[in-house]
């Protein structure tokens, strides 16, 4: 089975619920785009521009919920953002680590057919 190395920027589209809270609002959404540096998120209530969030992420089949303490919001337009991660603590960036090597094994290495993107 093929090592796939996780890149700083690396960024994995996946679906996962989560809530996010601070500066006096709370909402729930779902995380769009995963990385260690940050993530795009949808979202059912407003933020604005440099609003400090706390996120409370479901990771599909983790019965503990993943934590990010600091996430800034970067840009926000209608229900949609996105935030940095200011300072992740080691044990949170080895979780999501691991869960995006675990999805990408999953998404690319469960097709033994053959298949190579881009065939017709």
């Amino acid at each position: 089975m093929a090592e796939f190395v996780l890149r700083g920027g690396q960024r994995l589209k996946t679906f996962a619920p989560m809530r996010y809270r601070g500066n006096g609002i709370a909402g729930e959404g779902i995380i769009k785009d995963l990385s260690l540096s940050g993530s795009y998120i949808i979202g059912n209530t407003p933020v604005s521009v440099g609003m400090v969030l706390v996120l409370e992420i479901f990771v599909p089949g983790d019965p503990e919920l993943l934590l990010i303490d600091r996430a800034t919001v970067k840009w926000a337009k209608g229900s949609k953002f996105g935030v940095d991660f200011d300072a992740l603590q080691p044990k949170v960036a080895e979780r999501i680590t691991k869960l995006i090597s675990t999805l990408v094994e999953t998404q690319h290495g469960s097709s033994s057919s053959g298949y190579t993107p881009g065939d017709t």
